[in-house]
Protein backbone atom coordinates (compact mmCIF):
# COMPACT_ATOMS: atom_id res chain seq x y z
CA UNK A 1 0.00 0.00 0.00
CA UNK A 2 1.19 3.59 -0.85
CA UNK A 3 2.00 6.03 1.64
CA UNK A 4 1.46 9.03 -0.70
CA UNK A 5 -0.92 10.47 -2.83
CA UNK A 6 0.02 12.46 -5.84
CA UNK A 7 -3.02 14.65 -7.33
CA UNK A 8 -2.19 17.55 -9.60
CA UNK A 9 0.70 18.15 -8.67
CA UNK A 10 0.06 18.02 -4.58
CA UNK A 11 1.08 15.56 -2.39
CA UNK A 12 -0.22 14.32 0.62
CA UNK A 13 1.75 12.33 2.79
CA UNK A 14 -0.48 9.21 4.49
CA UNK A 15 0.09 7.84 8.37
CA UNK A 16 3.04 5.22 8.43
CA UNK A 17 5.23 7.08 5.62
CA UNK A 18 7.89 8.58 8.32
CA UNK A 19 8.71 5.88 9.78
CA UNK A 20 11.02 3.05 9.04
CA UNK A 21 9.71 0.40 6.96
CA UNK A 22 11.93 -3.09 6.30
CA UNK A 23 11.17 -4.73 3.23
CA UNK A 24 13.12 -7.56 2.27
CA UNK A 25 11.68 -7.89 -1.01
CA UNK A 26 11.12 -3.99 -1.94
CA UNK A 27 14.78 -3.84 -0.97
CA UNK A 28 16.08 -6.21 -3.61
CA UNK A 29 13.45 -4.89 -6.08
CA UNK A 30 15.09 -1.48 -5.79
CA UNK A 31 19.22 -2.64 -5.35
CA UNK A 32 18.40 -5.00 -8.63
CA UNK A 33 17.12 -1.64 -10.50
CA UNK A 34 20.23 0.46 -8.67
CA UNK A 35 22.79 -2.43 -9.94
CA UNK A 36 20.82 -2.27 -13.61
CA UNK A 37 21.12 2.04 -13.46
CA UNK A 38 24.61 1.41 -12.62
CA UNK A 39 25.81 -1.02 -15.61
CA UNK A 40 23.66 0.98 -18.20
CA UNK A 41 25.18 4.46 -17.33
CA UNK A 42 29.04 2.50 -17.13
CA UNK A 43 28.97 3.35 -12.98
CA UNK A 44 29.42 1.40 -10.11
CA UNK A 45 27.47 0.71 -6.62
CA UNK A 46 30.04 2.02 -4.31
CA UNK A 47 28.90 1.05 -1.42
CA UNK A 48 26.80 -1.64 0.67
CA UNK A 49 22.69 -1.22 1.35
CA UNK A 50 22.53 0.58 4.64
CA UNK A 51 19.11 -0.31 5.67
CA UNK A 52 16.28 1.74 7.83
CA UNK A 53 17.61 1.82 11.31
CA UNK A 54 17.24 4.23 14.45
CA UNK A 55 18.01 7.75 12.99
CA UNK A 56 17.29 6.81 9.15
CA UNK A 57 13.18 5.51 8.20
CA UNK A 58 14.89 4.63 3.99
CA UNK A 59 17.51 2.79 2.53
CA UNK A 60 20.63 3.96 1.01
CA UNK A 61 23.12 2.99 -1.45
CA UNK A 62 26.07 5.00 -2.77
CA UNK A 63 27.02 5.19 -6.62
CA UNK A 64 29.25 6.97 -9.16
CA UNK A 65 27.31 7.58 -12.37
CA UNK A 66 28.05 9.67 -15.49
CA UNK A 67 26.64 12.78 -13.19
CA UNK A 68 29.19 12.23 -10.50
CA UNK A 69 28.75 10.38 -7.14
CA UNK A 70 24.67 10.16 -5.52
CA UNK A 71 23.43 8.56 -2.98
CA UNK A 72 20.22 6.24 -3.98
CA UNK A 73 17.32 6.02 -1.47
CA UNK A 74 14.63 4.07 -0.73
CA UNK A 75 11.12 4.65 1.44
CA UNK A 76 9.76 1.08 1.48
CA UNK A 77 6.56 2.55 3.01
CA UNK A 78 5.74 4.93 0.50
CA UNK A 79 7.60 2.86 -2.44
CA UNK A 80 9.71 5.57 -3.16
CA UNK A 81 13.03 6.04 -4.63
CA UNK A 82 15.25 9.81 -4.50
CA UNK A 83 18.92 10.77 -5.25
CA UNK A 84 20.80 13.23 -3.02
CA UNK A 85 24.14 14.66 -3.40
CA UNK A 86 26.98 12.18 -1.97
CA UNK A 87 27.22 14.28 0.89
CA UNK A 88 28.92 13.58 4.25
CA UNK A 89 26.88 10.69 5.40
CA UNK A 90 25.67 12.36 8.45
CA UNK A 91 24.50 15.13 6.74
CA UNK A 92 20.69 15.62 7.65
CA UNK A 93 19.93 17.47 4.32
CA UNK A 94 21.65 17.01 1.49
CA UNK A 95 20.63 18.70 -1.78
CA UNK A 96 17.78 16.39 -3.51
CA UNK A 97 18.96 15.44 -7.77
CA UNK A 98 17.30 13.83 -10.29
CA UNK A 99 17.76 9.95 -9.72
CA UNK A 100 19.28 8.68 -12.92
CA UNK A 101 17.32 6.37 -15.27
CA UNK A 102 13.78 6.66 -13.34
CA UNK A 103 12.28 3.88 -15.89
CA UNK A 104 14.27 1.11 -14.28
CA UNK A 105 12.16 1.83 -10.93
CA UNK A 106 8.71 3.00 -12.29
CA UNK A 107 8.83 -0.52 -14.43
CA UNK A 108 9.73 -2.74 -11.10
CA UNK A 109 6.21 -0.82 -9.63
CA UNK A 110 8.77 2.06 -7.35
CA UNK A 111 7.93 5.82 -7.08
CA UNK A 112 10.29 8.02 -8.08
CA UNK A 113 10.69 12.19 -6.70
CA UNK A 114 11.71 14.64 -8.42
CA UNK A 115 14.14 16.88 -6.56
CA UNK A 116 11.52 19.58 -7.18
CA UNK A 117 9.06 17.64 -5.06
CA UNK A 118 11.24 17.00 -2.56
CA UNK A 119 12.58 20.32 -2.08
CA UNK A 120 9.28 21.82 -1.38
CA UNK A 121 8.49 23.46 1.65
CA UNK A 122 6.75 20.94 4.09
CA UNK A 123 3.55 22.50 5.14
CA UNK A 124 0.27 21.66 7.18
CA UNK A 125 -1.37 20.46 4.57
CA UNK A 126 0.89 17.79 3.94
CA UNK A 127 0.74 16.44 7.60
CA UNK A 128 -2.91 16.49 7.85
CA UNK A 129 -3.18 12.26 7.18
CA UNK A 130 -0.14 11.47 9.22
CA UNK A 131 -0.62 10.01 12.42
CA UNK A 132 -0.05 12.00 16.24
CA UNK A 133 3.58 9.97 16.66
CA UNK A 134 4.92 11.37 13.11
CA UNK A 135 3.00 15.06 13.63
CA UNK A 136 4.69 14.62 17.07
CA UNK A 137 8.08 13.72 15.79
CA UNK A 138 8.05 16.81 12.46
CA UNK A 139 6.99 19.39 15.37
CA UNK A 140 10.25 18.00 17.29
CA UNK A 141 12.71 17.92 14.37
CA UNK A 142 11.18 20.63 12.25
CA UNK A 143 11.98 19.20 8.89
CA UNK A 144 11.83 22.47 6.01
CA UNK A 145 11.65 20.26 3.29
CA UNK A 146 8.92 17.45 1.66
CA UNK A 147 11.87 15.65 1.45
CA UNK A 148 13.25 15.50 4.74
CA UNK A 149 10.19 14.09 6.00
CA UNK A 150 9.91 11.27 3.49
CA UNK A 151 13.70 10.59 3.63
CA UNK A 152 14.10 11.24 7.76
CA UNK A 153 16.64 11.28 10.23
CA UNK A 154 14.07 10.95 13.43
CA UNK A 155 15.16 9.20 16.62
Amino acid sequence: MTRLRLHRGTVTLIAGVTTAHVDPIMARTWLAAVHQVARETGGHVLSPVEPPTVGRNHYRVCVDIDDGRLRLLLNAGASLVAATEDADPQALTPAFRVVPRPDLFTVVGLHVAAPAELEQPLTEAHLTHLNASERHDIAYHRPARLGDALFNWFD
